[in-house]
């Protein structure tokens, strides 16, 4: 019902904004392999570190990174 409508990247984007105005430290998570979030992440440009806990994988996110996208999404 709420799928492919962009409100999972507008909620994402929003989130990640406020982080980064609040703080310059990078922002990390976790998620199962092989699933529509993982890919979610990917795509989203977050970096793939290593896997943690039971076999997650670790995704980071640093503040350069993130305004580096941020850059790159608006001259398109």
């Amino acid at each position: 019902m709420f799928e492919k409508r962009g409100i999972g990247r507008r909620l994402h984007d929003t989130m990640l904004n406020w982080y980064f105005s609040q703080t310059r430290a990078g922002i990390w998570l976790g998620t199962a392999p092989r699933t529509r979030a993982a890919a979610f992440y990917r795509e989203s440009g977050w970096k793939e570190t290593c896997t943690h806990g039971k076999g997650e994988i670790r995704f980071e996110m640093s503040f350069e990174e993130w305004k580096q996208q941020q850059e790159t999404n608006s001259e398109r």
